[in-house]
């Protein structure tokens, strides 16, 4: 049982405490995506959400996306200060689908690298993202590195990163032939993706299950209101759907 999480909105745009936007008109909807932001299976511009994910980068769509696919007679919405989603650090970076090498056998942190890259690569094939399952090597050039990457391959194999192997420099030419190294690990499960393209797939899979989008709102306050009755988290918010 937990208290149904509440962020007051009017009309698509105005909100208890202080925001940034201007009038409601500001409220839009971010390119690319099929629906106005205000959409969703319940009311156009619902009074009310259960859940609010404030920031619309890769990791809130990724939160919003899942909690509505577990528990969607939730309302959630997702807010975000520009005009469109994932402009900032998500769509800013190398794009590198990590393999799980590097971290600490039994590590949380190397378990969901590991297993969030084979999730990547099966979400990208099943949505159309494109993606490039390049691989890459990690080489030694100098004789007292060897023990370090032996001991770095090691670690991938506890890890569970799928398909390493040690080469030689021969075998290095023929990967990369301007790469000079004593030895490699050549680790193929490594990737890169726009990041963006996914996440804005996220957003549409969150939209496309009832949640919603506001682009153009910033908030810029929150208030401790008064704690909502306890009910299931699952069960429907009495008088949020239907309303005349």
């Amino acid at each position: 049982m937990v208290p149904a999480l509440r962020y007051l909105v009017g009309a698509c745009g105005r909100a208890r405490g202080s925001f940034a936007g201007g009038s409601p008109g500001a409220c839009g909807f971010a390119s690319g995506r099929l629906r106005p932001l205000c959409g969703g299976s319940r009311s156009a511009c619902t009074s009310s959400f259960d859940i609010v994910i404030v920031g619309g980068g890769i990791v809130g769509l990724a939160s919003a996306r899942a909690l509505i696919l577990r528990h969607p007679s939730l309302s959630i919405g997702v807010l975000e200060k520009e005009k469109d989603l994932a402009v900032h650090q998500t769509g800013h970076n190398s794009g590198v689908i990590h393999s799980g090498i590097y971290y600490k056998p039994e590590s949380l942190k190397a378990k969901l690298c590991v297993q969030g890259a084979a999730l990547l690569y099966e979400y990208c094939q099943q949505k159309g993202i494109s993606y490039k399952q390049c691989g890459k090597l990690i080489v030694a050039v100098e004789q007292e590195e060897i023990p370090r990457l032996q001991s770095l391959y090691e670690k991938g194999l506890q890890n569970g990163v799928q398909g390493l192997r040690l080469i030689q420099q021969e075998d290095i030419k023929k990967k990369e032939p301007y790469c000079r190294g004593l030895m490699a690990i050549d680790c193929p499960h490594t990737g890169i993706v726009d990041y963006r393209q996914v996440a804005l797939s996220f957003a549409q899979d969150f939209q496309e299950a009832g949640g919603s989008v506001l682009t153009n709102f910033e908030v810029k306050d929150i208030e401790m209101a008064k704690e909502s009755p306890s009910r299931s988290i699952d069960e429907p918010e009495v008088g949020t759907e239907g309303a005349d």
